[in-house]
């Protein structure tokens, strides 16, 4: 029987708050006032954006690489409440925005050879980009934006920075940390809407409260009750003679607004500092949600390209087809053991030790895969279209579990004529990525019942790493920076197929990579131009770990050794750029060129038995990514600023590589220079503009924002002749307000501003397309909001 998505009852957040909520009142000291004078040109002024990026406290412009935060007002003024929803307000960074319950390849610089769309299947998502909730890496990360003091973002490697090393790019979300002697909180509620979808709420609480004079603990809840908008229909479609029963009534055609999401998030961190110069931080984060069916339109059948994706719709755009509910089951937790030492003289000691689980249970629904696999191929009463339908239907579920430990300890000296970082990294990370098919009635020799195939990628990876970097200040405008990260790994990866139903690929691979002395090594130059506008040149290099296949000998022919594993990639990443405040301080330009030389790349690669394919992966030839990026801040009048970002990419091959199944060197795949990553749209703009004033005694602010995609190929080409189907470009306009006064903030906005329905994504197979049609996956519509926050 399939199963079912848990129980959507949640606790109230918002009475959780009123019986926590304290009276208290802190008296404060008035600062010092400027003059009007220097009040005045302070207003003009840009603010400075500190981040702890290069493992200090600093100035954002001072820094000689391409790193950006967003602030924890900015993420509240325009929604940012997880990864999908920062990728899309970001032009560095690009995922295919498919719904809640999928996991994304993310796209950084270019770096990408995964298809542009959906997959329930969590293997089929690679991403260049590496995340951290603090200082710990997280190997996929869900967990929602919720008391985070800021975002930042860093593009290009970082393996000499951060002891779980970078191949294209780093996210840190920076969480607010427990303060001593306050007692504060705020309470957020946000009512949203999707044009056609229900009313949804998403709200958090927040509390502070001291623990004596030397301790202190802070407390973050929210819940998110998501209602969607997508309609599941689950019976026989228009476009289909044969008849479908629904699941799991089969009196229940339509169900609507499917595509709901409820999650619950906590984090509690107690800060122990027994001097001055010592503190403990002990954090423990734990998320809990459902992300329920898919958002999108089914499209008519169709085969060929571009006609399987422009084919015309079913229904409309919110409306898809699946007899089988589907749903993902997703718990995280976290918990961590932060010792930050300040050495008078010396430096800074920081060490961080943590644990990790993540599982993602779940179901979809295999209509147009099933009846190609288990009717094509197999019996013909399951097989769309056949006299002797039998009425039955494929599903498969998934259930897949990441778990491991970290640590790292660094050493960071005080800033001077010679400054470094030194640390030493250690991991032990198991995974396993598990599936199974299921057809009612199917026979089979599995001990359970329908299930016809089941697929685990199981692995141990263990690494030790030690890394750091050296500056050295000749004058007090240049700094020529070294930097080096030396490691270990071992890995340990399983692949076991289970082909009950006919038998014809089942099998165990084992697979051991191991690899030490490995290194990798960073150079940079900067040059201050000014007291706050620098130009700087650096080389980096990042790495990715490799794993193995579960390809087999067939008919007497034996398997590659080369493809029953894939190594490691690596990345080298040239950039040179320049940054800082100019007209005294009221205007702010970034801008860099790069090119990265991509060493190994993993791409996808499959063996076909019998029409049953294998998936896997391999090494493809060296690869190339380059391009620029820019932004520009300006406060055109103290009330008024101006903030935009564009970015350029192109990727490809850079060399020409075949590669081989078989050992008798049969069943090739040729990737040929010039062929196109894809993935990656070449051009791409934000822009923002922001009004911020006083209205009759209140805080007032007003803000209009529009982000352009350019056209972008659906997957990778591997021949420059190659086109694969392109999506078309795009623009979004954003509008958002809000007031406040004393405690209270409200806001208020409107996302998708002009109803932009552009198609970004598509959900299956050539296979799928030509029996039932793809799901095409659109820009959301218009969505409404409106909040408020309370502070104590």
């Amino acid at each position: 029987m399939p199963a079912l998505p848990r129980a959507a009852t949640r606790p109230s957040l918002v009475a959780l708050a009123a019986a926590l909520v304290l009276a208290g009142a802190h008296a404060q000291q008035a600062a010092p006032q400027p003059s009007a004078e220097e009040a005045k040109k302070k207003a003009q002024q840009l603010e400075t954006v500190v981040v702890s990026a290069g493992k200090r406290n600093e100035a954002a412009h001072r820094l000689p690489y391409n790193v950006t935060a967003i602030g924890e007002q900015q993420l509240r003024d325009e929604g940012i409440t997880d990864l999908k929803k920062l990728i899309q307000a970001s032009p560095a960074i690009e995922a295919p925005p498919n719904s809640a319950r999928f996991t994304d390849s993310v796209t950084v610089r270019g770096l990408n050879i995964s298809s542009v769309s959906a997959n329930n299947i969590e293997w089929f998502a690679r991403s260049t980009l590496s995340t951290y909730l603090d200082d710990t890496a997280l190997p996929m990360v869900g967990i929602r934006i919720k008391d985070i003091a800021r975002v930042e973002t860093l593009l290009g490697p970082q393996g000499t920075l951060y002891g779980g090393g970078a191949l294209g790019g780093t996210i840190r979300y920076i969480t607010n940390k427990p303060q001593l002697g306050k007692f504060l909180g705020r309470v957020s509620t946000d009512f949203f809407k999707v044009t056609g979808g229900g009313l949804s709420n998403d709200t958090d609480l927040m509390i502070n409260a001291p623990l004596g004079e030397k301790f202190a603990l802070r407390i973050s809840l929210a819940n998110l009750n998501d209602k969607g908008y997508t309609d599941r229909f689950a019976g026989k479609p228009p476009t289909l003679t044969s008849n479908i029963t629904p699941k799991p009534d089969a009196s229940k055609v339509l169900y609507e607004d499917d595509d709901w999401y409820k999650a619950r998030t906590a984090r509690a961190q107690l800060l122990w500092q027994p001097t001055n110069n010592l503190e403990l931080r002990l954090a423990h984060t734990w998320q809990d949600g459902t992300a329920h069916g898919t958002s999108g339109g089914q499209l008519t059948p169709a085969s060929g390209s571009p006609a399987r994706y422009t084919a015309p719709l079913v229904w409309d755009k919110q409306t898809v087809l699946s007899p089988y509910p589907e749903f993902t089951d997703r718990d995280i937790s976290l918990t961590s053991l932060d010792l930050d030492w300040r050495l008078p003289g010396l430096g800074r000691l920081h060490s961080s030790t943590s644990t990790y689980k993540d599982t993602r249970i779940g179901q979809a629904d295999y209509l147009g895969t099933g009846s190609f696999f288990y009717g094509d191929l197999g019996y013909s009463r399951y097989r769309l279209g056949s006299s002797s339908w039998s009425g039955n239907t494929a599903y498969i579920t998934y259930d897949n579990r990441n778990k491991g430990w970290m640590h790292e300890t660094r050493l960071v000296s005080e800033p001077g004529v010679v400054s470094w970082i030194v640390g030493v990294y250690f991991s032990d990370q198991e995974k396993s990525n598990q599936f199974s098919e299921w057809l009612p009635t199917l026979p089979t020799r599995s001990a359970r019942a329908d299930e016809g195939y089941m697929e685990n990628l199981a692995s141990q990876y263990k690494e030790t790493a030690i890394y750091g970097e050296a500056t050295w200040k000749p004058t007090d405008k240049l700094a020529l920076t070294a930097g080096a990260r030396l490691f270990s790994f071992k890995d340990d990866a399983t692949t076991q197929v289970e082909d009950y139903a006919f038998d014809l690929v089942t099998g165990t691979i084992k697979n051991n990579e191991k690899e030490s002395g490995k290194s990798y090594f960073k150079l940079n130059a900067s040059y201050q131009l000014s007291e706050d506008f620098l130009t700087y040149a650096t080389f980096s290099q990042g790495f990715r770990r490799g794993g193995a296949n579960g390809f087999r000998g067939v008919g007497g022919k034996d398997v590659n050794p080369n493809v029953r594993g894939y190594e490691s990639d690596s990345t080298d990443n040239i950039e040179v750029g320049t940054k800082g405040y100019l007209m005294d301080r009221q205007l702010y330009l970034q801008a860099n060129v790069y090119r990265v030389t991509w060493k190994d790349p993993q791409t996808y690669f499959s063996q076909d038995i019998d029409g049953f394919p294998v998936w896997g992966t391999t090494n493809g030839p060296d690869a190339r990514s380059e391009g620029l990026e820019f932004q520009a801040r300006w406060k055109v009048i103290p009330a008024v600023e101006l903030a935009m970002a564009s970015t350029y990419t192109r990727g490809e091959w850079d060399d020409t590589k075949e590669v081989c199944l078989y050992a008798n060197n049969s069943e090739c795949r040729t990737y040929a220079k010039g062929g196109k990553l894809g993935g990656s749209a070449p051009w791409k703009h934000t822009l923002r503009a922001r009004w911020s004033g006083d209205f009759l005694d209140h805080s007032v602010y007003a803000s209009l924002g529009a982000r352009y995609v350019g056209v972008k190929a659906s997957d990778r080409g591997d021949d420059p002749a190659d086109r694969p189907f392109e999506y078309k470009s795009y623009t979004t306009w954003n509008l958002s307000a809000g007031i406040g006064k004393g405690a209270w903030d409200f806001n208020a906005s409107i996302s998708n501003l002009l109803n932009n329905r552009e198609l970004v994504s598509f959900q299956g197979t050539s296979a799928v397309a030509s029996r039932t049609g793809l799901r095409g996956i659109y820009l959301a519509p218009r969505t409404f909001s409106f909040g408020a926050t309370y502070r104590f």
